[in-house]
This record gives structure tokens, C-alpha cells and sequence, in this order.
């Protein structure tokens, strides 16, 4: 008599839906997130009676075997890979009768090796895509849990392990648990981007989607970037793009949510790296093709997009401002932007400052290095652009003399806004006050040295001549910058020419990670081999 009704029935249903090859359909079966339904309560309740924890594996996975069978299968690889799938199905019934939600670590380790299997029966080229969907509803549930559980820093301290697995050397860096779920899913991603089951050597069908598992891609790619950016390990991401822009489809045939999300994780990745005009791109992408109504996540994308746009010379308008989704950002980038129009270097380093009152929201979004450090020559070039306008000597084109200015003034301003920047905020001491301790004393330990001298300004202005934001030369005998060009563009434009469009001339258009139709593999090319690759977060 039959002991499991339940059990056997559901088994039947699964051995339909895979030779429907029905992938949506088998996800929807194979759930093992709670509330479960009354059958699923009651294949509990067989399980754990007739197949209990560390006794009823076997026995239940020649069960499986005898009614799940691959009806256009015979030969010895597919057989091998139908045991994959059994081996995964164990252990799916196993997860169902032993996991309890409330203890998280617990449930970490069951769905890890839950996953793991599954990632095992996808690997097959022929039948991999009728567990797709449960590949990637599953990976879901283990981002969110291994995201959960690095918040937790006290329950997984024992659960790093060394680069080095067992070799028992503790000197090499360690692996995380966030990092260890990213690789996780790291092979199911592989997995689809190395599928060669479709007709088309693109990778697209005939109405312009991804074919067979090639529509996994970017969504686990997602997951494991959510991953990494949430416990900032960024480092590892670096992979998953160099992978996409060989081997992945073109972006644009995914459905939108999945571009926006690999694009926002991209210009950040680009950002964090130093390639700000890059990110920009992307950023801008993926901030046009968010819906309206998503204000969190434009927001979100918005503040990186400001970012990266003010540090390739673009500062936001009055109507960026009053967008519904830049509510608040106002008053963390105004500051800025006036002081870099104004060229007010007291202002803006206050700004970001440790000590600002905005500080820690920049920090947050670890904005305030690369907006101090980039940003800052665009204040020398205000500097310099205010110069001329008010003590500049306009030249005589005709004459062929140069209209010129002088360095002596600027450095003038650069030391006293030096001394200014160098008094606390809301100190009474005159700019010249001087401890009656150190009267007499030299220079050296007045602080005076500490301000900037004439070849200070040489080496800034140099700087700005070689990025192309002044143009003209030096006359170091005269202390003089001359501009060139004026005849035709005028003293402005030739000296001082627009600074986002030189940026932008200079630029490679090309995006690494963003695949376009017309890609090439900027990294190299073939199938990615994880016999030899690097698992995220070590080196």
C-alpha cells in the first residue's frame, strides 16, 4: 500500500511539467519559501515519516528516478544529467523537511546546497532550461538571505573561510559569506551565458529575445552585483561585465527593469574605478529608462549621475533640481556647484569637509573623494577665469598680442583663500593674527610655509593646460599666462573653452560591460571557464 499519496502524486505532476519542459510552471511547484499550501504541509508530514533526515535519501531518490524520467533521453550524458536532477530533487524534499526559517544560518546552509545542485541540473545543455526559473527564484531568496545574514556581523564571524579553503593557512584574505553566495549564483550565470542550445549565434530569436538559458543573464548577474555592492565588495564585479561584453546578447533585448538595474550597477562600478564619463553614460541610461514612478530607485541613480557629471564638468540645472526624484539634493550639490562657478575654494572644501554637516551623507555614498579631488580644478579654472575678467589685460589681436593675466593675482587668491580655509569657521582672529608666543618666530612654524608659492600655480596651471581647460601658455620669465587663439574665438572661449565638451572630445565612446549591438570583445573572447576563474573577492 502506498505510504506517501502525496508525495507520489506530486512526483507525477513534476515528471509532466518536465516533459512539458515548462520551466515557469516547475518554479511555481518547486516553491520553498513559507507559507507552504495544505499539500505541501502534507509531503511534509510523508517525508518526514517515511523518509527521514539522514536515513530516507536513497530511498527517495530511487523514487524519483522511477517516475521523473526524460522521455527523449537514453544515451549515457543524458542519463548522467537526469541524476543531477534527482540529486537536486533529494534535496529540495530535504530543505522542505528540515529547514527552520527561524534560524537563519540554518536555512543559509540548506539553501546553499539547494542552489548548488540546482546550478548542477542547469548545467546540462539540453535539459539545463526546464530549471531555469527555479534557478533564479532561488538565487533571489539567497541573495536576500546572505544580504540579511552580513547584517548580522555576530552570527557568521565563524564562517569566513581563507582563500586558501583547507590548506589551514589563515594569512591569505578572506572569502565573506556575502562573497561565498555571489559565487554561488556566479555559476548559474556562467552557466547561462555559456548556453549554446539556441539556433542563432547572437543569442536572440527571430522576435528579438534572448534564446533558451541566455534569458537568465542578466538577472543572476543582478543578484550577484546586488550582492557585492551591498557588503561593498566590489572588487569582484569586475568579472561578471568583462564575461557580459564578450559572451552575453545585447543588452537591449532584455526587458527593461533587468537594463536599468545591470546599468546602474554598472556606472557605479565605472564610477568607483576612476572612469567617471563612462559611468555617466551608463548612469544617464539607466536613469532615462526607469519609470516615472520608480522615485527610489531614479533617485538613486540620480545621485550618482550628478556625481559623475560634475566631476566630467556638467553641473546640474534649477529643473534638474525640481524633478520629483532629485527631492533633497538641493542642498548637497547647490553648495557646490556655486562654489566651483564662483571660484570659491573655502566653500567648497568646507562642503565635504569631515566636519560638514554633509559629510556623512557623502561619505555614505562614497562620493566625497572623487568630488574634492576631480572636482577641485574646475575651482582653479573659475580661479583663473575670474582673473582675467577683472584684471586680465584684454591684448591687441591685431598687434598680435595676447590678451594675458597675471599669475602674481592669482596667487594672491590662492593664499588667502588658503588662510581663510586654514581659521575655523567663526574664529574672531584678524587673516593676520599672530599668537603673541610665536612673534619672531619664523615662517616655518607660523604656517606660512604651508602656503602656496609661485610654483605651486605653475604646476596648476600646467594641469589645466594639459586637460584642456585653459588654453594658452605660461610666460614664466613675465609671471603671465597668454592666451591663444583669441583672434578668432574670442579671449573667453579660446582661454577658457567649455570644459564639459572637451571632456567629452576626449572620451572613448566605447562602455566595457554595456553590450550593444555592435560590441566586440574589448577583453578577449571564447567560453569562461570556471576551472580556472578567480571567485570573487580574492586576488
Amino acid at each position: 500500500m502506498t505510504t506517501t499519496p502525496t508525495l507520489d502524486q506530486f512526483l507525477l505532476e513534476i515528471n509532466r511539467i518536465t516533459t512539458l519542459r515548462d520551466s515557469a510552471l516547475l518554479s511555481s511547484y518547486l516553491v520553498i519559501e513559507p507559507p507552504y499550501a495544505t499539500s505541501y504541509t502534507t509531503i511534509i508530514t510523508e517525508l518526514r515519516s517515511q523518509h527521514p533526515k539522514g536515513e530516507g535519501e536513497d530511498a527517495l531518490e530511487k523514487k524519483i528516478s522511477r517516475v521523473v524520467k526524460i522521455i527523449d533521453g537514453g544515451d549515457d550524458f543524458e542519463v548522467a544529467a537526469w541524476s543531477a536532477f534527482s540529486r537536486f530533487m533529494v534535496l529540495y524534499f530535504g530543505f522542505l523537511r528540515d529547514v527552520d526559517v527561524g534560524n537563519l544560518l540554518e536555512t543559509w546552509g540548506l539553501l546553499s546546497e539547494l542552489l548548488q545542485k540546482a546550478n548542477s541540473a542547469l548545467q546540462n545543455q539540453t535539459h539545463g532550461i526546464i530549471i531555469l526559473d527555479t534557478v533564479v527564484s532561488y538565487s533571489r531568496m539567497f541573495a536576500r538571505l546572505a544580504m540579511g545574514l552580513d547584517k548580522k556581523p555576530e552570527l557568521i564571524a565563524h564562517l569566513t573561510t581563507s582563500s586558501s579553503g583547507t590548506s589551514g593557512d589563515d594569512s591569505g584574505p578572506r572569502e565573506t559569506l556575502p562573497e561565498r553566495a555571489a559565487n554561488i549564483i556566479r555559476y548559474a550565470f556562467v552557466a547561462c551565458l555559456n548556453d549554446r542550445s539556441g539556433s542563432s549565434t547572437s543569442g536572440i530569436d527571430s522576435n528579438g529575445s534572448p534564446e533558451g538559458k541566455k534569458r537568465g543573464i542578466y538577472v543572476l548577474a543582478n543578484l550577484c552585483l546586488k550582492i557585492l555592492f551591498a557588503c561593498r565588495k566590489t572588487r569582484g564585479a569586475a568579472q561578471i561585465f568583462e564575461n557580459i561584453f564578450v559572451l552575453s546578447p545585447s543588452l537591449g533585448a532584455y526587458p527593461k527593469a533587468q537594463r536599468v538595474t545591470y546599468l546602474y550597477y554598472l556606472g557605479r562600478f565605472l564610477w568607483a574605478n576612476g572612469h567617471a564619463f563612462r559611468a555617466q553614460k551608463a548612469l544617464q541610461q539607466a536613469w532615462v529608462e526607469c519609470h516615472s514612478q520608480c522615485l527610489q530607485q531614479k533617485r538613486l541613480i540620480l545621485i550618482f549621475l550628478i556625481s559623475a557629471n560634475m566631476v566630467c564638468a556638467r553641473l546640474p540645472s534649477q529643473q534638474m533640481f525640481a524633478r520629483p526624484e532629485a527631492y533633497g539634493l538641493r542642498e548637497r550639490f547647490e553648495p557646490l556647484c556655486r562654489a566651483i562657478a564662483k571660484g570659491d575654494l573655502v566653500s567648497f572644501r568646507r562642503h565635504l569637509d569631515i566636519g560638514s554637516e554633509h559629510y556623512a551623507w557623502f561619505s555614505g555614498y562614497r562620493l566625497d573623494l572623487q568630488l574634492r579631488n576631480r572636482c577641485e580644478v574646475f575651482v582653479w579654472r573659475s580661479i583663473c577665469r575670474k582673473t582675467y575678467i577683472l584684471h586680465g589685460d584684454p591684448g591687441n589681436p591685431e598687434a598680435r598680442k595676447a590678451p594675458t593675466f597675471d599669475l602674481r593675482d592669482v596667487l594672491a587668491i590662492f593664499r588667502w583663500q588658503e588662510r581663510i580655509y586654514a581659521t575655523p569657521p567663526g574664529a574672531s582672529q584678524p587673516d593676520n593674527y599672530v599668537d603673541p608666543d610665536f612673534v619672531g618666530v619664523s615662517d616655518e612654524l607660523t604656517g606660512e610655509d604651508d602656503l602656496p608659492v609661485m610654483n605651486n600655480i605653475y604646476s596648476k596651471m600646467t594641469a589645466l593646460v594639459h586637460q584642456g581647460l585653459l588654453g594658452g601658455y605660461i610666460s614664466f620669465s613675465r609671471n603671465k599666462f597668454a592666451i591663444q587663439g583669441a583672434k578668432h574665438k574670442g579671449a573667453l572661449a579660446a582661454g577658457f573653452p567649455n570644459a564639459w565638451k572637451t571632456i567629452e572630445g576626449r572620451a572613448d565612446e566605447t562602455v566595457p560591460g554595456w553590450k550593444m549591438e555592435n560590441s566586440g570583445p574589448a577583453f578577449g573572447g571564447g567560453v569562461v571557464r570556471l576551472s580556472g576563474a578567480r571567485p570573487v573577492g580574492l586576488s
